[in-house]
């Protein structure tokens, strides 16, 4: 009776494994179809979305690149395929290329230059540097300036902001990455949403320890002034941080180096 059972297990697995096996099998030949399908017909099946994208692309080609529209027809028909092909598997054109057609457009005008994409240190970096300069100055200063009847003793003290923001402007870098597909796959929800609480948890359990009375020596509440100067030097640090490591576009999905 148990062989009899086991048989039928293995003949549900390998049913199953069949027909996933079928089913990704119409897909690769669905998607090997549309590689050689005409582009008028390609475009009318573009979403919303990706026919957007195609047309800001082709006006961008003809502002660049001083092409006629016929021109930049051309060129867009050549990325069709692709595009509707993520599209199917749920990818956008923006997430397929990573890039705004602004920047989509430069690169197919001018494929000889190599991109480098922006390490992650540099957008850490450049994230932290944004993030500190946004509590500090907004948390620390400007709705300190406002609050004057509130006790000094219930702000936070300049570690805590710093801290925050610095670990808060790395960890959106990292979520970044999480989220944006790689090689057309992106992490899972349930990761992803672990993974956002485990960050949200450690950063309250990091401020109740800098808010104990005895970090209060290291953690001094400052003037709201102060806390503005600080921000305006991180944003300015910040700066020319990415004027010297030619960071251009998001501090979060930065725009790829060209060489």
């Amino acid at each position: 009776m148990a062989e009899k059972e086991q048989e039928k297990n293995d003949s549900n697995i390998n049913a199953e494994k069949q027909e996933k096996l079928k089913k990704q099998s119409e897909v690769d030949a669905k998607d090997e179809e549309l590689k050689n399908e005409d582009p008028k017909t390609l475009r009318q099946k573009l979403s919303n979305k990706n026919q957007d994208y195609v047309f800001r692309l082709e006006k961008e080609l003809q502002r660049q690149g001083s092409l006629s529209h016929e021109e930049a027809v051309a060129m867009t028909d050549g990325l069709l395929s692709e595009i509707v092909i993520a599209q199917r598997h749920g990818q956008p054109a923006n997430g397929l290329y990573l890039a705004s057609p602004k920047i989509k457009a430069e690169e197919m005008l001018h494929p000889e230059q190599k991109t480098v994409e922006t390490p992650f240190w540099q957008r850490a970096v450049d994230g932290a540097l944004l993030y500190l300069a946004i509590f500090v100055g907004l948390f620390g200063g400007v709705i300190a300036l406002f609050e004057t009847k509130q006790p000094q003793n219930s702000q936070m003290g300049i570690l805590t902001l710093a801290s925050v923001g610095i670990l808060m402007g790395v960890f959106m870098v990292k979520y970044n990455d999480w989220v944006i597909p790689k090689n057309g796959q992106r992490i899972g929800l349930p990761k992803l949403l672990l993974s956002g609480l485990g960050i949200a948890v450690a950063l309250f359990v990091w401020i109740w320890i800098l808010s104990l009375p005895a970090i209060r020596v290291i953690n001094p509440v400052l003037p709201g002034a102060v806390d503005i100067v600080i921000a305006a030097i991180a944003y300015g640090a910040r700066y020319l941080f990415r004027q010297h490591y030619h960071i251009t576009g998001s501090s979060f999905a930065s725009r790829p180096q060209r060489k």
